[in-house]
C-alpha cells in the first residue's frame, strides 16, 4: 500500500530525512528539480519557452533549480516572482537565485504582460505546492487566474511541482483559486490532494518521483507513519485467503440478504447476484412476496424466502410483526453472514427486520425454529436500513450493544452518511474523516464511506484506507446495491482474524472499484449500469489474482 500524505506529514519527513537522517535539503531540491526537468524535457523540445512562476518558499526554489537545470538543456527560461521581497539568507530560496544570477538569469515580479509577451508554451507552477495554509489572495489569486486564462487562450502546457497551487493536500478542496495544471510531479509520496476530489481535477497526470525520502524518515524521530493509505491489487491480492480445493459450497458462507420492499425487488437482485459472484456459496434472499417470480426467473441459483405485507387492522398486525420476525430468525439461523437494507423500506416492515436481526446479534448468536443457536460471523448494513438506525433510537441502542465477535460493516453513500452523523451533507463532506471516526467508535464497526473516493475506517484501527480506481460511471443507481453483495462475500473471502472487517470492506470497495473500470473501457462511463459492474466481477477478480 502506498501512503498518501498531508502537507504537515511530508514537511516532517523532510525535514527529518535532512535533520535526522542527514541528507542535504539541497540535495533533495536537486533531485526534485531534475525529476521535473526530466520530466519536461522527454514531452517538450528544447525550441519550447517556459515560464517559471517562484513563490517565496523550498516550492519557489525548487521551481527556480528546475529552470536552471533547463537553461543547460538549451531552453529559453522566463522567471517570474510571487513577491520582490528577498528571502532570509541561507534559505534555499536565496541559494537558488544566487545561482541564477551567476547564470545572468536574475528572477523579475511577475507581471501578466510580460507573461504574454514571452508567449511560453509550458509554465512551471512552483508558488506554493503542498505548503498552503491558507486560501490564496492578492498578487497569487491574481497570478493564479491569469495562468488559467492564458492557457484556456493558447493552449499552453502547466506543470505542477509536488500539488497545484490553490489545492489543499489535506482534502483536495480549492483554496480560494488554484491553477489548473495538466500534469502534476510529485515527490517521495503522493498527497490526499492528488485523489480528492475537486483537486484530483486540477492535478492533470500526476507523476510521482523519488528523491531519497523514505518510510524511515517517519519514524527515526519516534514519530508514526502516515495515517493515510491507498490500496493497490497486491494489497488485496495479500487479503484474500487461498480458496479451499476441497470446499463445498459451505464453505464459502451461506449468505443471507434481506432486500426488497414492494414492487422494489431490483436491489434484492443485484446484492444476490454481486454476493454470488464475488465467490459465496450460498444465498438466499429474504423479500417481499410479491417479488419472488422475478427473482426466481432472473436468478434461479439463489434461495428464497418471501414474506407478506402487514395486515392494517391493528390485533392482526402485531400477530403477523411477530410472525414476521420469527421467520426471520428462522434464516439468520441458517446463515454465516447478512446483508440488510438495500431497498428494504423505512416503514414498519423493515423496521422490524433490522430491529430483529440486531436483537439476535445482540444476544450473540441467532436462533430458529428448531434449531440450534449460532453466532453469525458478520453483518452489512446498507441504504434504508441506515436511515432507519439513524432516526430509530432501539435500532441504534441494539447495534451499539451488538456482540463485537460479529463483524460490523457500514456502507453509506454520503447522504445517508449524514444522516447517520446527524449533519448536514456540507458538514459530512467537510469533516469526513473524524465524523467516520466516530462512527466506528460509537458502533465498534466498520464503515465505508461511499464517495468519488471512497475511504475506508474501523474501530480501533488508526489508519484509512482510500481507494483511488473507479470513475464516474459507477455513480449509477444500484451500484451500491451491488457493493452491499460484494461486501458480505468478502467476509468469507478475505482470511479471517482480528481485522477481518477492515480486510473485507478494503477488497470488497476495491473489487466494486476495478469492475466499474473494467465497465468503462467497455461501455463508456456515460453508458454503464450497476448490472455491468456485477457482469464485470469474474474479470475483475481475475486481475486482482492473477499472479
Amino acid at each position: 500500500m502506498k501512503y498518501l500524505l498531508t502537507g504537515t506529514e511530508m514537511a516532517e519527513a523532510d525535514s527529518a530525512t535532512s535533520e535526522v537522517i542527514g541528507i542535504p535539503s539541497i540535495v533533495l531540491m536537486e533531485r526534485a528539480a531534475l525529476a521535473v526537468t526530466n520530466q519536461i524535457t522527454s514531452r517538450f523540445g528544447a525550441d519550447r519557452r517556459v515560464t517559471v512562476l517562484a513563490g517565496p518558499g523550498n516550492n519557489g526554489a525548487d521551481g527556480l533549480a528546475v529552470g536552471r537545470l533547463l537553461i543547460d538543456k538549451g531552453y529559453e527560461l522566463q522567471f517570474l516572482l510571487l513577491s520582490p521581497k528577498e528571502p532570509p539568507e541561507g534559505s534555499s530560496a536565496m541559494t537558488q537565485r544566487k545561482i541564477l544570477e551567476a547564470y545572468g538569469a536574475a528572477p523579475e515580479v511577475f507581471d501578466a504582460g510580460k507573461m504574454r509577451a514571452f508567449r511560453p508554451a509550458v509554465i512551471v507552477d512552483a508558488l506554493f505546492g503542498t505548503g498552503l495554509g491558507r486560501p490564496l489572495s492578492g498578487k497569487a489569486a491574481e497570478m493564479a487566474e491569469e495562468v488559467n486564462a492564458f492557457r484556456a487562450e493558447t493552449g499552453c502546457t502547466v506543470v505542477g511541482l509536488d500539488l497545484p497551487s490553490g489545492i489543499s493536500s489535506e482534502d483536495g478542496s480549492v483554496m480560494g483559486c488554484a491553477i489548473r495544471c495538466d500534469f502534476t510531479v510529485t515527490f517521495a509520496y503522493y498527497k490526499r490532494g492528488h485523489f480528492l476530489y475537486p483537486g484530483s481535477n486540477y492535478c492533470g497526470e500526476t507523476i510521482l518521483q523519488q528523491i531519497g525520502i523514505h518510510d524511515r524518515s517517519f519514524t527515526c524521530r519516534g514519530g508514526q507513519t502516515p495515517e493515510m493509505i491507498m490500496a493497490e491489487r497486491g494489497d488485496i491480492r495479500e487479503m484474500l485467503s487461498q480458496r479451499d480445493p476441497g470446499g463445498n459450497k459451505g464453505t464459502f458462507g451461506k449468505i443471507l440478504i434481506v432486500a426488497g420492499s414492494y414492487a422494489m425487488c431490483g436491489a434484492a437482485l443485484l446484492s444476490a447476484e454481486a454476493c454470488m459472484r464475488a465467490g459465496a456459496g450460498m444465498v438466499k434472499i429474504f423479500t417481499r412476496e410479491e417479488n419472488r417470480v422475478i427473482i426466481q426467473e432472473k436468478l434461479p441459483e439463489a434461495m428464497l424466502a418471501v414474506y407478506s405485507a402487514l395486515p392494517q387492522e391493528p390485533g392482526e398486525k402485531q400477530e403477523e410483526a411477530r410472525r414476521l420476525a420469527q421467520k426471520l430468525r428462522k434464516d439468520l439461523a441458517w446463515a454465516d453472514a447478512v446483508a440488510i437494507g438495500p431497498a428494504l423500506g423505512q416503514g414498519e416492515e423493515g423496521r422490524i427486520l433490522l430491529r430483529t436481526l440486531l436483537e439476535e446479534v445482540s444476544a450473540g448468536a441467532v436462533s430458529g425454529e428448531e434449531t440450534q443457536r449460532r453466532k453469525l460471523k458478520g453483518i452489512v448494513i446498507d441504504a434504508d436500513a441506515l436511515r432507519i438506525i439513524a432516526s430509530d433510537e432501539e435500532a441504534d441502542r441494539l447495534l451499539r450493544e451488538r456482540d463485537k465477535d460479529t463483524d460490523c460493516i457500514l456502507t453509506p453513500h454520503l447522504a445517508e452518511f449524514a444522516d447517520l452523523a446527524h449533519v448536514s451533507v456540507r458538514e459530512a463532506a467537510k469533516d469526513r474523516i473524524p465524523l467516520m471516526r466516530q462512527l466506528c467508535e460509537r458502533y465498534g464497526c466498520t464503515v465505508i464511506g461511499k464517495d468519488a473516493r471512497t475511504l475506508i475506517v474501523s474501530h480501533g484501527r488508526r489508519q484509512i484506507c482510500m481507494i483511488t480506481n473507479g470513475n464516474s460511471g459507477m455513480a449509477t443507481a444500484g451500484s451500491g446495491d451491488v457493493l452491499t453483495g460484494i461486501t458480505a462475500a468478502m467476509l468469507f473471502a478475505v482470511s479471517p482474524g482480528e481485522g477481518r472487517g477492515h480486510r473485507a470492506a478494503t477488497a470488497a470497495a476495491y473489487l466494486h472499484a476495478e469492475a466499474g473500470d473494467i465497465c468503462k473501457k467497455k461501455f463508456g462511463e456515460r453508458s454503464m449500469i450497476a448490472g455491468d459492474l456485477v457482469d464485470a466481477l469474474g474479470d475483475a477478480d481475475a486481475l486482482i489474482t492473477d499472479n
